[in-house]
């Protein structure tokens, strides 16, 4: 059977694989029945997908148009999303959509793969297109994600940089358990958060990494331990301080202790147990902050100058100290986390799309990537399956709450 051409575009077939007749029952306007009526002639639309490897299926519609006896003249109606002459379907578009924005293949990979696959001439200006249409009707989707994550308990937050129209811009991520929601924005400070449209109205427990910016906002605040024990490394590594890992072991010990008592259906560590700790924690500290002032010191006398520039460890200690709440609040309440291990999960695939199909050429390829991953991330995290996520996303029947099947 002849096939589409792929230089000319996409064009009906002489005979399709499948065709499904959609009748007209009654006239629209004196309801009569129509039922006997022959048609004077069928309207056809024709559906491309995938079909078996090598292979693809066409499906004509034809749709009868009848006259009725009142001179009204009656056609029935497509399927919705079967608007053009000749098109691709839904599936057509979930795969596509799929292999760019999930597996990160740019537009021509995506294009090569369904010529190779299944003779099929989607160009990459139709893909473009495709995720175009589907960031156009994740729309709603997105507000469901903000609204979720403004009311939620314990969110994580995070940024990391990204090439867009050749300069630096900053991917923000707010998320929790259930939601993620992406952000591009040329600023990393308090400017993008707020436009961002979360952290203004967020009364939760916030945790990140101690950016100066995400404490402009009335959140309670955490500090992820992750960083906190990285930077404690470097310092035992650089200056061999035993007192940065004691540190260390003192922070892993009481993360390891809450993980115990949670397991016998404990809400928070005993507070004898959280004395314990802090005595220690603040003895260290002190400690540490008195060796460093005692260096900077000499260091001061050695080099007659007035004043020395603060250690790396003096800074970290003398933070720790100054947010010794936000740093072992999560001894208080298990339902807050050690670290803030899953912002940074859920951004990294920011750096692998980069290193696979490179930067974003416009800043509008940036927003439709941020959008349509924070719909695939939060239907991934409630336990929906991805292609069949973004099948409802292309036909727009995603509306949530929640992600939940038709």
């Amino acid at each position: 059977m002849e096939r589409c051409d792929q230089e000319s575009g996409l064009k009906q077939v002489d005979i399709p694989d499948y065709i499904e007749y959609l009748p007209v029952k009654e006239c629209n306007k004196c309801q009569a029945s129509l039922l006997d009526s022959e048609p004077v002639k069928y309207i056809e639309r024709q559906v491309f997908e995938p079909g078996r490897p090598g292979e693809f299926e066409v499906t004509a519609h034809r749709a009868e148009v009848k006259i009725c006896t009142c001179g009204c003249r009656n056609q029935a109606e497509f399927p919705e999303g079967v608007t053009a002459a000749a098109q691709y379907g839904s599936a057509t578009q979930a795969m596509a959509v799929y292999l760019n924005q999930y597996h990160f293949l740019p537009f021509k990979r995506v294009s090569e793969y369904f010529n190779t696959l299944y003779k099929m001439s989607v160009s990459a200006g139709t893909v473009a297109n495709f995720v175009a249409r589907t960031y156009e009707n994740l729309a709603s989707t997105e507000e469901v994600i903000r609204d979720a994550l403004r009311e939620s308990s314990v969110a994580g937050a995070d940024e990391t940089g990204m090439r867009a129209e050749g300069s630096l811009h900053w991917l923000h991520v707010m998320r929790d358990e259930q939601w993620t929601l992406y952000y591009l924005s040329e600023k990393r400070g308090r400017e993008a958060m707020d436009t961002m449209g979360i952290l203004l109205t967020f009364a939760g427990v916030l945790v990140h990494d101690h950016w100066k910016s995400y404490f402009a906002y009335a959140a309670t605040h955490v500090l992820c331990n992750a960083h906190h024990l990285r930077e404690l490394l470097g310092v035992v590594d650089r200056d061999s301080n035993q007192l940065a890992l004691r540190l260390m072991k003192l922070l892993r010990l009481s993360w390891h202790y809450c993980k115990g008592f949670k397991t016998i259906g404990m809400l928070q560590m005993p507070s004898v147990v959280c004395e314990r700790i802090e005595k220690i924690y603040d003895r260290l500290l002190q400690r540490a902050l008195m060796k460093e002032v005692v260096y900077m010191e000499k260091q001061r006398e050695e080099l007659k100058r007035k004043k020395v520039k603060n250690t790396k460890a003096y800074n970290l200690f003398k933070r720790l100290t100054e947010f010794k709440a936000e740093t072992l609040r999560f001894m208080s309440d298990f339902t807050i986390p050690f670290d803030n291990n899953g912002s940074e999960r859920d951004v990294r695939m920011a750096k692998l799309k980069q290193k696979i199909s490179g930067c974003f050429r416009s800043a509008d390829g940036g927003s439709m990537f941020a959008r349509i991953r924070s719909y695939l991330s939060s239907a991934r995290k409630q336990g929906m399956d991805i292609y069949q996520s973004l099948h409802r996303a292309v036909r727009n029947y995603c509306n949530m709450p929640l992600l939940s099947a038709e």
